[in-house]
Order: structure tokens, then C-alpha cells, then sequence
């Protein structure tokens, strides 16, 4: 089992909404499962879709890895 960042894609004004600066790919949850698949399976016990949008879910430590490396840039 391993760590996965879960992002939502897809505006809407219900629950992301662009007029607040929100981006179209949003990280909406950190989840322990087996495969992405999973992953996205429980975050829907935790954050809403709407039509127009989906979730994906990349290993957390590749997300970690990638923002370790931009704030070291910064």
C-alpha cells in the first residue's frame, strides 16, 4: 500500500470555481491504497464531483518529490 495525492479536474462554480482562482486540476485529497484506481474509489467518500469532472491520483511521493524540487528553484 502506498501514499497517493488524488486531484480533482474540471471547474464548476459549485465546488471549483475559476472566478476564485481555483485551477482546473485540484489536489482534493492524500490517500493510502493499493493502485490509483482505489485511490480515487475512497476519495469520493470525501470530496464531490459534478458533472464534467473526474479524479486521478498520482504515488505521493513523486508529487512530493516534484514540489521538493520547485521550492528549492524558488
Amino acid at each position: 500500500m502506498q501514499q497517493y495525492i488524488v486531484y480533482r479536474h474540471g471547474w464548476n462554480e459549485v465546488n471549483q470555481d475559476p472566478q476564485h482562482g481555483l485551477p482546473e486540476k485540484m489536489a482534493v485529497a492524500r490517500i493510502d491504497a493499493d493502485t490509483p484506481e482505489e485511490a480515487c474509489r475512497l476519495a469520493l467518500r470525501q470530496t464531490t464531483l459534478v458533472t464534467g469532472q473526474s479524479l486521478t491520483a498520482e504515488p505521493a511521493a513523486e508529487v512530493d518529490a516534484r514540489e521538493e524540487l520547485l521550492n528549492r528553484k524558488a
